[in-house]
Order: C-alpha cells, then sequence, then structure tokens
C-alpha cells in the first residue's frame, strides 16, 4: 500500500501543519504503510533531509493557471513510483489537481481540509471560480476526513454526501511531555501560543488579562510565538499597564517549548474563528496536563469538555474571556486532571494513525481480500 500525501506546505517551513503531516508520515511508516510526499519548495529543503522520499515543485505565482503544472509531478511520480492513493492535506490546489488525475488514471484520492475558511465571499469572478474548484476537489473526494465537526459541517453544505465524511482529528505522542520537567520560573503564568497574527485574538487575551490582573497580582501571562504583531501587542500590554507581566519569548520548540507548557497554570486559546481547524496547540496543551480555557472555534468546541477540562467562551468577547479566566484562577480544582489525561487519550497519535490506515485498506479494497483469504 503507497500513499501519497500532497501537501500546500512542508518542512522545513515551520508552523502546526508541517510538524503534523511529518509525525503522521513517520508513525504511518513505521505502521507499515509506505507514504511518500508531494510538497512546494521551501527556503532551506535542499538542506532538510528526511527519512522518506519528498518530491519538490516550484511554487506557481498563479495557482489556477498551472493545475496542468501539477499534473506533470503526479504523472512524474505515478511512473516511477506508482502510487495506490493520493492524500491531499488542503483543497486548493492539491484536491483539486488529484481530481483530474483521478479521472485519467483511477486512483483514488481523499482530503483532509485544515482550515474553515475554505469558500470565499464570491465578491467577483475569481472568487467563484475559486469556490467552483474547492467544491470539485471536495465533491470528486473518495472521502474527506474532517478534523474537527464543524469543518464537517462545511464540507456537508458544499454537497458532499455525509458517508464521505469521517471525523479524524489531529494526533499527538505524549511521551515527549512525560520526558521533560517544568521550565524554573518563580512566578506562576497562563500560557498562550501561537504564530503572532490578527486571528490569533492575543489582543482580546491582553485586554482581558487586564481585567483580571488587578486581583491577581501574583499571576503573569506567557506568550509564545513570533509574527508581525508582535510589536503591536507589546504596545498593548504596556498600554493596559502590564508590561512586566505580560511576557513574550519568542518562537519556541522540542523540549523548550514542553517545558514551558509543562510549568503553567493553564493554557489559553483566545483565536477568531475562520483560520483555526484543529488547533494543535491544544493537544499539546492536554498532554502537558493543563486545563484548557478557549474560544468557541473549530476543533475547541471538540477537544475542550466545559466545566470538565476546561473553559470555552465566544470568541473576541474580552468580559466572557476575563470572566473564565477569574473562574479558573478562584477554583483551579475546579477542573479535573484525571479527566484531562483520560480524554488525551482519544487523540493519541497511535490510534488516530489506526483510523487512517484502516481508511486507507477500506477503500483500496484490501478488508475485503483479507476477508476472502
Amino acid at each position: 500500500m503507497r500513499i501519497l500525501f500532497f501537501m500546500g506546505v512542508y518542512l522545513p517551513r515551520t508552523g502546526g501543519v508541517p510538524r503534523n503531516t511529518h509525525a503522521m508520515v513517520m508513525r504511518l511508516r513505521d505502521m507499515g504503510v509506505d507514504v511518500e510526499v508531494l510538497a512546494p519548495h521551501e527556503t532551506g529543503d535542499r538542506d532538510c533531509i528526511l527519512p522518506y522520499p519528498v518530491y519538490r515543485y516550484p511554487r506557481w505565482p498563479i495557482k489556477r493557471l498551472f493545475t496542468r503544472a501539477y499534473m506533470v509531478w503526479l504523472w512524474a511520480i505515478f511512473k516511477r513510483r506508482r502510487f495506490d492513493l493520493i492524500h491531499c492535506h488542503g483543497v486548493d490546489p492539491a484536491a483539486y489537481c488529484a481530481s483530474f488525475f483521478k479521472s485519467l488514471s483511477k486512483v483514488p484520492y481523499i482530503v483532509t481540509p485544515r482550515r474553515t475558511n475554505l469558500f470565499k465571499i464570491p465578491r467577483h469572478m475569481l472568487h467563484r471560480r475559486r469556490n467552483r474548484r474547492v467544491e470539485r476537489g471536495l465533491c470528486h473526494a473518495d472521502c474527506v476526513t474532517a478534523l474537527s465537526s464543524e469543518i464537517a459541517r462545511i464540507v456537508g453544505g458544499c454537497g458532499v454526501p455525509e458517508e464521505r465524511i469521517i471525523m479524524i482529528p489531529h494526533g499527538i505522542d505524549p511521551l515527549p511531555f512525560e520526558q521533560v520537567g517544568p521550565v524554573k520560573r518563580t512566578r506562576p503564568y497562563l500560557l498562550a501560543l501561537g504564530r503572532l497574527v490578527a486571528f490569533k485574538g492575543f489582543d482580546c487575551l491582553i485586554e482581558a488579562f487586564a481585567r483580571v490582573a488587578p486581583k491577581y497580582p501574583a499571576i503573569d501571562l506567557v506568550i509564545i510565538g513570533s509574527g508581525p504583531k508582535m510589536d503591536f501587542l507589546k504596545g498593548l500590554s504596556a498600554k493596559v499597564g502590564l508590561a512586566d507581566r505580560v511576557l513574550f519569548t519568542g518562537r519556541k520548540e522540542g523540549s523548550e517549548k514542553i517545558a514551558w507548557y509543562k510549568g503553567a497554570k493553564a493554557f489559553v486559546l483566545p483565536s477568531r474563528p475562520g483560520n483555526e481547524g484543529f488547533p494543535n496547540v491544544l493537544l499539546e496543551a492536554m498532554a502537558a496536563g493543563l486545563p484548557i480555557i478557549a474560544t468557541r472555534v473549530s476543533g475547541a468546541e471538540d477537544v475542550v469538555i466545559p466545566g470538565i477540562t476546561g473553559y470555552l467562551v465566544p470568541p473576541s468577547d474580552t468580559m466572557e474571556l476575563a470572566q473564565a479566566l477569574d473562574e479558573f484562577l478562584k477554583n483551579e480544582q475546579a477542573v479535573d486532571r484525571q479527566a484531562i489525561k483520560k480524554h488525551l487519550e482519544t487523540y493519541h497519535i497511535d490510534r488516530i494513525m489506526g483510523c487512517y490506515k484502516g481508511l486507507y485498506e477500506r477503500l483500496l479494497g484490501i478488508e475485503e481480500t483479507h476477508a476472502d483469504r
């Protein structure tokens, strides 16, 4: 069984999608699935040595005009090492191109949309054409795996039959979190992590923290990440009088990032809707045993159990977020730490990859072949 992952971004680019997909590839290959990757050229990819084949295609300036060029790469790989199924991580151009490749080669494909903003508001012809490409990529797929219930609703709304939509969230390996101790810091803190961009909602978090900070003078807020909003967010922290209690650490990776998780009192996800698909930071927080205070965005609604493993609040609502922070800080024992550990088992990477392997086998008829024997 040979599977080709068709990516829109990949290592060595940083971010949740490249990291998560690389972990998927490694675990599936450990399970006996021959996975290879088709991905765009990234800065530094010549020095990025991975233990499996990665085929690189150029980043075309206008994707909609280069569908045939993507087909050239697919055919070249197919002739060299025939794959049995394409797993598209993203819809445009991966699934759109795979739909044409399927019509010519009969190779099935599945799609995993990574975000909720699959469709653009059709303000002009180019938006309408892009939406048609997305619909084709989804509706011609043999299966669409939805990372969250919100993505499942969006996919179903564009015409994909319910029986072809399967919920498979992200997975995580909790072992690295068990092997790292907490960061050494004298003052306790709440933790947030992500790229410093507008939709992540860190401005709302800082304003909410400013409302409860006087009541809890011993608590700080730590924000891990880098991005274009860094200076704005630092300025906002100074404006609300918290420059000395909101710490920006920059981007952290590996054991250093885990140590910051392990030292926190709780994790906060203040994202705004539209761009999130399934924030992997939620699983990382649970792997560190942290209660989660999150806005109701895609993925968070599925992961967080209100009143048991954390709190859910409306997006962009500073008052509600501040109230949730206050409720947690005045009674931290209200969150069941054992429930967090138990809930994490649902997202163990071995279980999630087993779901994918089973799906591949079903689509390729391998289960039936075993039954006949």
